[in-house]
C-alpha cells in the first residue's frame, strides 16, 4: 500500500471527529476551483463491478468499490469507482497510481470523510503540546453544512473559492476548494515518531494532512439526511488534467447509502 497516506494517521479517519459551537468571519482571498462542479447526473454504464460492488483492494481495477468511511455512523456507505491503476485503502480513500500517488508536485487522491472542528492555524495544531493528532481544536463548528463552510472561509492559513451549491446522488450541499501554502510543512507540529511535521486542517481524527507544497483541496461538502459528509479530492497545480478528470467522475457517480 502507497505509504503517502501514512497509514497510522489515516487508519484514525474513521473514528468521530468532536463536536462544538460556530465559527465566524469574513474570508480574506478566494481562489477559482480548478474542476467543474459535481452534480450527480454523470452516466456511467452498467457492469457486473457496478451491479456487486466489491471490498477496496490495494490495487484498484477501475470497478466499483464498496467504502464505509465513518465508524460514528456505520451503516452509511458510498459505492464509488476506483479507477485501475489507482491504490485503494480500505473504508475511506484512494491515491493516483505510483510512482507520484498524492504526493507533490503532480499527484492526485480522493477521501470520504466527516468533519466538525478545524485549526486556525494548521501547521500548529498539537495545543496540548503532547504531539498527538486527533485532540480537540480552536475553532469549533457546528453541525450544518453552513457551518463547516463559514469557518473554511473565514481561515487565513489558506485561500478558499467561493461556495457553490451541488447535488451528489440526491444529496444537496456546497462545494469549494481551499489552495494551501507553497510550503514544506516538515517545521510544523510532529506527533510521536514523525521526523518532519504535518499540517492538519480538521482536528479530531481524521487523519487528513496537507500533502505537499501548494495542496489544493477541492472539498464537496453534503448534508445526508442530517450527517455532514465529505469528499476531498487532492490535487496540485502539476495535476494532469486528465486525472482530474478522472477524479471528477468518481465524485459525480457515487452512490451513497445513509
Amino acid at each position: 500500500m502507497n505509504g503517502t497516506w501514512k497509514a497510522a494517521k489515516l487508519s484514525s479517519l474513521l473514528l468521530s471527529l468532536l463536536i462544538a459551537g460556530c465559527a465566524t468571519g469574513a474570508p480574506v482571498s478566494t481562489i477559482k476551483p480548478t474542476a467543474s462542479s459535481g452534480s450527480g447526473s454523470a452516466v456511467r454504464s452498467a457492469t457486473p463491478a457496478d451491479a456487486a460492488p466489491g471490498s477496496v483492494t490495494d490495487l484498484l481495477t477501475g470497478g466499483r468499490y464498496l467504502f464505509r468511511p465513518l465508524e460514528e455512523v456505520p451503516s452509511l456507505t458510498i459505492v464509488a469507482t476506483g479507477p485501475a491503476g489507482w491504490r485503494g485503502f480500505p473504508s475511506y480513500a484512494m491515491d493516483g497510481p505510483d510512482p507520484v500517488g498524492i504526493g507533490a508536485p503532480s499527484g492526485i487522491g480522493i477521501a470520504f470523510l466527516s468533519a466538525d472542528g478545524m485549526y486556525s492555524d494548521p501547521c500548529h495544531w498539537d495545543l496540548l503540546g503532547n504531539g498527538v493528532e486527533g485532540q480537540p481544536s480552536d475553532v469549533v463548528v457546528g453541525p450544518a453544512v453552513d457551518d463547516l463552510v463559514t469557518a473554511l472561509r473565514a481561515n487565513t492559513f489558506y485561500k478558499s473559492s467561493a461556495p457553490t451549491p451541488v447535488t451528489i446522488d440526491g444529496y444537496a450541499g456546497q462545494e469549494l476548494e481551499i489552495q494551501l501554502p507553497d510550503d514544506s510543512f516538515t517545521t510544523c507540529d510532529k506527533t510521536p515518531g514523525d521526523a518532519d511535521g504535518h499540517a492538519f486542517v480538521f482536528s479530531g481524527k481524521a487523519g487528513l494532512f496537507v500533502y505537499g507544497p501548494s495542496n489544493r483541496w477541492h472539498l464537496f461538502i453534503l448534508d445526508v439526511e442530517g450527517t455532514r459528509l465529505l469528499a476531498v479530492v487532492f490535487s496540485y497545480e502539476g495535476t494532469p488534467q486528465t486525472d482530474l478528470d478522472t477524479a471528477q467522475n468518481v465524485i459525480d457517480t457515487m452512490d451513497i447509502n445513509p
